[in-house]
């Protein structure tokens, strides 16, 4: 079920880190900063005002970096300085902080001491100031603000750093955060049970990484996080772009249960969605998609709580407002989807079944199967000496089961703990008869005479990986049912990659494009009859896509609602 929540509570910034590039003046601003530069700034300049805030330099500092000098290297032979400045708010909390770290920018940079290029900058960067900004509860445009403050303090043009940096300008760090009662964190947030276990139960059986830790030595939930990648997180919410870090964590020095948390709110643990480079193919953020990582980020938060049945609205006494950085005040609308986990577990139950369901199973398969379930991954002549069978039938069983087994230098395994848990559970029905199997595969031979012959491995294997069943083949259209919920969205790539397996598949693809699908949506209506593709749209409007020609809408029966 879909839910427009109107007021969700807002999330703040905590951790942020930037590399920023400005190129209107030049290396005018680089050189402004070695003119400015003092190494006791942290001494002699007093505090200044920036973010509604008082900030003192608490540290300054400079060092020979590793850029040769793009006119008169040997000018300087040891490099061209870089510069840094630490400031801390000056509040009674005393968690507010940054570091900005000055060096320059130019085109075919190099090293002073190799004299190779300099890999972290792009061959074509201009002339320009490079800032990395590091901080902590800064918004990134309170972190720009207090980079000009501090600009103007120690007598630099803050007009230099202006609020639209150069496209090259990155996140490579980015965390929001709220705090939430630690009783309700630890009935539905951490651990054995709780929604980060679920996730991380899920992704560690999904084809990409991934990482889950946690602490429970001195507290349960101290630390418990679970990291994924984009792909694996678009399983659970739609759209998902960016790889992502959720935690539920203490301090360090957890405060005792008796601690009054208006006194202390560090008692109530953080939850916190990060952005994750290490889980992310690109490493680092566009700056100017901030607003959209901010969304992703919150957007995933948001849902979490909502899957574990904790509320999201600000007026829910959950939340602790006491921490001078998180006011618990409502943020932007955001999307609730209903659980996807139970769904997604059935649909890897349902694959499961079709593919031993859709096989010719014998009995030296089954046999196979069931010592490669019972003893792990195996190399495959130990597999075949184990089952007493043929290497030949190992090969056989892995081309049949291609979708659920797969061999890496000739270890056979499964292809992820999920597939194999439930073929062990198959395999326990069928242990002492193969009856059930023989009949359900002749039920849907019979039936199925679509996807017998040469040529069709491509559309076989589309509808096994994505647990679609043919209802019934007619001369000019099929009909297939698709039993797990899914989006609009989602069931449109679906379409659009079986009729890519369709074109290789040696059957005539119009009979798949005038095909109907039964299918059930994400609330959990079921769709019957919608025709695949008319007049060349797939099940949603036009929009550059090769098959989105008009809109329309699907509607029973292949009826269609078009326009444009």
């Amino acid at each position: 079920m879909i839910v427009e929540e109107e007021n969700p509570i807002g999330l703040e910034t905590h951790g942020l880190g930037q590399n920023l590039l400005w190129e209107d003046h030049g290396l005018s601003p680089y050189w402004g900063v070695v003119s400015v530069f003092e190494p006791d700034h942290d001494e002699t300049l007093g505090p200044f005002e920036a973010c509604g805030e008082t900030w003192e330099i608490v540290g300054a500092k400079h060092w020979n970096g590793q850029l040769a000098h793009p006119e008169n290297p040997d000018e300087f032979e040891d490099g061209l300085y870089e510069y840094q400045y630490k400031l801390e708010a000056v509040d009674d909390w005393g968690d507010r902080d940054a570091v900005f770290q000055f060096r320059p920018g130019f085109p075919d940079a190099m090293n002073v001491h190799s004299g190779n290029p300099i890999q972290s900058m792009p061959d074509d960067c201009p002339e320009s100031i490079r800032v990395q900004s590091i901080t902590t509860n800064l918004s990134v445009d309170e972190s720009l603000e207090l980079l000009q403050a501090l600009a103007d303090h120690i007598g630099l043009n803050p007009d230099y750093f202006h609020e639209n940096p150069h496209p090259y300008s990155s996140i490579y760090q980015f965390e929001r955060y709220g705090r939430l009662d630690r009783a309700v964190a630890q009935d539905h947030l951490t651990g054995s049970g709780g929604i980060i276990d679920e996730i991380a139960d899920f992704a560690k059986d999904q084809r990409g990484r991934g990482e889950y830790k946690w602490d429970h030595e001195e507290i349960e939930g101290h630390y418990q996080s679970v990291a994924i990648d984009p792909d694996t997180w678009d399983l659970l919410l739609e759209d998902q772009s960016y790889g992502k870090h959720f935690k539920c964590y203490h301090p360090f020095h957890v405060r005792s249960e008796s601690t009054d948390r208006d006194d202390d709110p560090l008692a109530d643990p953080k939850i916190e969605m990060s952005y994750s480079s290490e889980y992310h193919p690109g490493e680092s953020l566009d700056w100017h998609e901030r607003d959209e990582v901010v969304s992703e980020l919150d957007e995933a938060v948001h849902n979490i709580l909502y899957w574990a049945d904790v509320p999201v609205t600000p007026d829910a006494d959950v939340w602790t407002d006491e921490d001078p950085y998180f006011d618990g005040n409502a943020g932007d609308a955001v999307e609730l989807v209903s659980n996807p986990l139970p769904d997604l577990r059935d649909a890897t139950e349902h694959h499961v079944e079709s593919e031993f369901v859709r096989a010719d199973v014998t009995d030296t398969d089954l046999e196979i199967a069931k010592v490669l379930t019972d003893g792990g991954n195996q190399h495959y002549e130990e597999l075949a000496e184990n089952a007493d069978a043929s290497t030949s039938a190992v090969y056989r069983l892995l081309d049949k089961f291609s979708a659920l087994l797969e061999s890496d230098n000739g270890i056979v395994k499964f292809i992820d703990d999920a597939t194999r848990q439930h073929a062990t559970d198959i395999l326990e029905q069928v242990r002492e008869t193969t009856e059930w199997a023989g009949d359900a595969i002749r039920e849907v031979v019979d039936r199925d005479s679509l996807l017998r012959g040469e040529g069709t491995s491509a559309l076989e294997k589309w509808m096994q990986r994505h647990g679609i069943k043919l209802v019934n083949s007619q001369r000019d259209r099929i009909r297939l049912k698709l039993g797990r919920r899914v989006g609009e969205r989602e069931l449109m790539k679906i379409l659009r990659s079986g009729l890519e397996a369709a074109e290789g598949s040696g059957i005539p693809t119009e009979k798949i494009r005038n095909g109907l699908i039964d299918w059930v949506d994400r609330d959990g209506n079921p769709r019957k009859g919608w025709q695949i593709v008319v007049d060349g749209s797939i099940l949603r409007k036009g929009g550059g896509d090769p098959y989105d020609s008009v809109s329309f809408t699907g509607t029973p029966d292949g009826n269609v609602n078009k326009s444009g």
